[in-house]
């Protein structure tokens, strides 16, 4: 029994010494959370504290009678330079241009171009330092800045406007030399205009004297008429269309209708001395539109026609020299003033064939229609003249709608219009005069068909530009379905503008001297063509008709 009740004694103690370390480990456990308590909850005060924080300037603020929140003036101070001008300049810094923000390797901050300038300029090249701190510097320290907020003067547009400035001030150079040279160009321009007042009342004074001196010349031209000297029947069947005058061997080439066993056309020759037909030489396949001798070679003849075909003719020995194929039908030709090698064919299209009789495999160029795609009616050669706008020698053509000069430069013919109204009809030159005859048909401006004499002038100012001046203007009639080709007629100390006036059915006579109609001539069937001669001393006008040659003799 003892021995039990000592085994329960030392079983209580050691539970008693067991409780009382449990105890301890339990009050040491507390004692360490709340110290672990006490320091979280100290924690949780200084970062109350930090987070509410209050700046000396918004607490003056406050002070203040305008309440500001105090949440609102929480401000990252990584997010803003506090400092916002530079320390050279005293002048804020911008974001770009050459006062953008930058620093030197101490850290300190300046405008670009302030410290570049202290740096270069204003420190010799042994002793360069900080403006601030007197540390050593270089211009290879200085570091562009990129705040990341930046409260600064943002110069993009003040540089946006600066450039609009200078733009505009080019701008306004610019216009102040083109007014200059307007001005400049005024005042030539009107003593220009001025000179031409003058010569045009020199002219009229001129004109009024000669008016005055030619009334008895006009007298003795109203006393001398054209009389009908002949009229020869050239085809019965008719296909006759135009003619030309051999000065040499004193005949005319008359294009008519075949009268053998081959259909097609060709031309009659005809002695002007005693009015007899001669050999008849078949040429084209189709109607023969335009034929025209060469001006020193006095055998040769070159005639076109719808068969796209060009030929020269030896009316001497009544043989066809060469044949010059083209792709469209011809309707009109003549020699270059500038190149007696030269001759030049005008097609349905609007093109202008170039050929030299040097070459006869293909021609040497073709000139466009600038645009305008209606056949070429009619060619007149031009020589050289150094006073006039065609110096250099070469031809005029008159399409339906437009006509073109056409003056050689160097190897290539440089093309001027002439804005006078169509619709052409025929085109002619006057070596004699140098006065160019342009003739079109009534149009809706215009209600007459017009013949007008001008001369073409030399432009100094535009060698692109060709001007003419008109010397007269003859109406002849409101109709003109034809296209009837008037000619030049000399007599005596005069030259007369022969055409044929459709609504009258004659052919009028125009006086270049005077401007006056001198004589009207009745005929019978409708006139193609038109064409002048001297023979003995006599002078002779031509008509023809789809049959018929008339001459008339004035005497």
């Amino acid at each position: 029994m003892q021995i039990e009740e000592q085994v329960q004694a030392g079983e209580s103690v050691q539970v008693e010494e067991q409780m009382q370390i449990e105890d301890q480990v339990q009050a040491e456990e507390q004692v360490r959370v709340e110290e672990q308590m006490q320091v979280e909850g100290q924690d949780v005060e200084d970062q109350y504290e930090n987070e509410n924080v209050i700046p000396n300037d918004v607490q003056n603020n406050e002070e203040s009678d305008t309440k500001i929140n105090v949440t609102s003036v929480n401000l990252d101070v990584s997010d803003v330079d506090s400092d916002q001008s530079c320390p050279i300049c005293m002048e804020q810094w911008t974001n770009s241009g050459e006062h953008r923000l930058c620093c030197l390797r101490c850290g300190h901050l300046f405008g670009h171009s302030c410290i570049l300038k202290w740096l270069q300029d204003s420190c010799d090249s042994t002793n360069r330092r900080c403006p601030q701190c007197n540390k050593k510097a270089s211009v290879k320290h200085i570091r562009v800045l990129y705040a990341k907020k930046l409260t600064a003067v943002d110069s993009t547009e003040y540089d946006n406007l600066k450039k609009d400035l200078i733009k505009a001030s080019k701008e306004n150079y610019n216009l102040q030399q083109d007014l200059i040279c307007a001005d400049i160009r005024l005042k030539v321009y009107e003593e220009h205009i001025n000179n031409l007042k003058k010569c045009i009342s020199k002219l009229e004074n001129k004109k009024s004297k000669i008016n005055v001196d030619t009334c008895p010349s006009t007298s003795s031209f109203t006393s001398r008429k054209f009389y009908l000297e002949q009229s020869v029947e050239i085809c019965k069947d008719g296909g006759c269309r135009v003619f030309d005058y051999n000065p040499w061997y004193k005949l005319l080439a008359v294009s008519q209708k075949s009268t053998t066993l081959f259909n097609g056309y060709g031309i009659r020759k005809m002695d002007c001395e005693c009015f007899h037909l001669r050999q008849f030489i078949f040429l084209h396949t189709q109607a023969i539109r335009d034929l025209t001798f060469h001006s020193t070679q006095q055998t040769i003849l070159l005639s076109v026609g719808f068969d796209k075909c060009a030929k020269l003719v030896d009316i001497q020995n009544n043989v066809t020299v060469h044949t010059y194929q083209t792709e469209y039908p011809l309707w009109s030709c003549c020699w270059s003033g500038d190149n007696p090698n030269v001759f030049l064919t005008g097609a349905q299209n609007g093109v202008i064939f170039q050929f030299d009789i040097r070459q006869t495999s293909s021609a040497l160029s073709v000139l466009e229609g600038n645009g305008d795609k209606s056949p070429v009616v009619s060619m007149a050669r031009v020589p050289p003249n150094p006073s006039s706008g065609i110096s250099r020698g070469g031809f005029i053509a008159c399409r339906l709608n437009t006509c073109y000069t056409y003056e050689i430069k160097d190897t290539n013919y440089l093309s001027k219009q002439m804005f006078i109204g169509g619709p052409f009809v025929s085109v002619r030159y006057d070596e004699k005069n140098r006065h160019y005859l342009i003739s079109s048909r009534p149009n809706a401006r215009q209600p007459h068909a017009r013949h007008m004499i001008c001369t073409i002038e030399r432009n100094t100012s535009n060698e692109e530009i060709v001007t003419y001046n008109a010397v007269h203007t003859f109406q002849a009639g409101n109709s003109q379905q034809l296209l009837s080709r008037p000619c030049y007629l000399s007599v005596e100390d005069d030259t007369l503008v022969a055409a044929y006036v459709e609504s009258s059915s004659s052919v009028s006579l125009w006086s270049i001297a005077s401007g006056q109609k001198l004589h009207n001539l009745p005929v019978s069937d409708p006139v193609m063509d038109l064409c002048s001669f001297n023979v003995n001393n006599n002078s002779f006008l031509t008509s023809l008709s789809a049959k018929k040659l008339r001459l008339y003799n004035y005497g």
